[in-house]
């Protein structure tokens, strides 16, 4: 019994490139912006970021470091985080969803877990949301996952100076 594949059947790591990291990357996409950044924008009041601030500053559990932080520099500030937090997952959102930028805007969000992550504690159940995004905006910036039916395999394309998108 011959076990080979035929030559005009591709292996399923190809499948899995060509439809699966797309698939990955539009779907994390919509639901980054409806999660995430939908009900931000419409949920969140001008008190919601200030009272997470304080509450993870008072956490026994939290970092030092970060607490000083939050006291010192997000507090203050907290009006600009919280333009910023809702206005950047819409923008990573729709990035995810068009595959644009892929390589820049994921270590963005990464860092901006990696915020999330310290003011609830790394051991909290409320961080495990966090830790699995990484995981997936990890492996979507490994991957390049807007090469694939994504602009950024346009822009590579039309522009070789843009190798590393």
């Amino acid at each position: 019994m011959d076990q080979t594949m035929p030559n005009d059947m591709q292996a399923p790591s190809d499948h899995m490139i060509k439809y699966g990291i797309p698939f990955l990357r539009i779907a994390f996409g919509l639901w980054f912006l409806y999660h995430e950044a939908y009900e931000k924008i419409h949920a969140w009041t001008p008190e919601t970021l200030p009272k997470l601030f304080k509450m993870w500053a008072e956490n026994p559990q939290g970092y030092g470091f970060y607490k000083s932080f939050l006291i010192n520099f997000a507090l203050p500030n907290a009006s600009f985080f919280t333009h910023l937090v809702t206005s950047w997952e819409f923008v990573l959102g729709i990035c995810l969803l068009l595959g644009l930028g892929i390589r820049i805007v994921a270590p963005l969000q990464i860092f901006a877990n990696i915020n999330y992550i310290l003011g609830k504690t790394y051991a909290s159940g409320g961080a495990n949301l966090d830790r699995l995004t990484i995981i997936i905006l990890v492996t979507l910036f490994l991957v390049s996952a807007g090469r694939e039916y994504g602009l950024d395999g346009r822009l590579r394309r039309k522009l070789p100076k843009l190798k590393w998108l």
